[in-house]
């Protein structure tokens, strides 16, 4: 074979390997891109909240409560199913989601720490746990039941995609309005996408629900992941946020590395290949 085809031979074979080795690690540096970015709208959330003063923060939890108070009385409608909506065409910058992020769901079993907004859309839906329309808002208190959605499956982010590791009397958290609410799972069910009954206030209870697509891929159900409410010391709360907080950032600096050394590789290998 001549020089110069088997060059260019050399160069095809350099060009697969490498476009290989990005095809498998795009989930990996996807997922990484896509929590760094959400720790981007978490961090504007808080340090949004931190800003506001106490009477402006009461004044936000009085509507939710009025709302919720309403909701109850009304007996709540969880309204059409999250994961059925139209697309939007329109593409979304960050200042969008921060402007509907009302809170932080965590779940230290899965490392999950997602910002909450406050409606339900395919774009919201991509990027966080949306609450869907109908619901309680997260505040907590008496006959709420806040029903809080995300995907799973997406190649791009994880969001719920290990959410059925959760087992009865796993925790998850909610920080919203400068309070930490902390939920023990005590029911698992997967139902049909019309079926709405679980998802209604329930009188004198305090309930979150987490919903996602079932069964993976398939998507044909509902699974159902509800909490009620507890009391737990704000330390244990606190060192299980910093957990999940800690193990997302090892995650995003390994990826990092990783990437780092593909390109060193490369580089390397590309500058033997023109010395040729």
């Amino acid at each position: 074979m001549k020089p110069k085809k088997r060059k260019l031979l050399d160069l095809l074979m350099l060009f697969l390997l490498l476009s290989g080795i990005g095809i498998l690690a795009y989930p990996f540096v996807s997922d990484a891109l896509n929590n760094y970015l959400d720790q981007q709208i978490i961090s504007h959330y808080q340090q949004q909240a931190v800003k506001e003063n106490e009477a402006v923060m009461a004044k936000i939890q009085e509507n939710m409560t009025k709302k919720n108070q309403q909701l109850a009385k009304e007996g709540g409608n969880s309204g059409a199913d999250p994961f059925t909506k139209k697309k939007e065409p329109v593409k979304k910058d960050r200042t969008y989601f921060e402007k509907h992020t009302i809170g932080i769901l965590t779940i230290p079993k899965i490392n999950v720490n997602l910002p909450i907004f406050d409606q339900t859309t395919m774009k919201l839906l991509e990027k966080g746990a949306c609450l869907l329309e109908g619901t309680s808002y997260p505040i907590g208190g008496k006959s709420t039941h806040a029903v809080l959605s995300s995907h799973r499956g997406l190649s791009q982010a994880k969001l719920f995609t290990n959410l059925p590791q959760l087992k009865i009397k796993d925790h998850f958290y909610i920080e919203i309005n400068g309070q930490y609410l902390a939920y023990q799972v005590d029911q698992i069910k997967t139902v049909e996408p019309t079926e709405t009954e679980a998802l209604q206030t329930q009188e004198d209870q305090d309930l979150v629900t987490l919903v996602s697509c079932t069964t993976y891929m398939i998507n044909s159900h509902r699974l159902l992941v509800r909490g009620h409410r507890i009391v737990v010391e704000p330390e244990e709360i606190k060192e299980s946020l910093e957990k999940v907080k800690q193990a997302k950032c090892t995650a995003f600096l390994l990826v990092s590395g990783l990437i780092g050394v593909l390109l060193l590789l490369f580089l390397v290998i590309l500058i033997k290949f023109l010395k040729k």
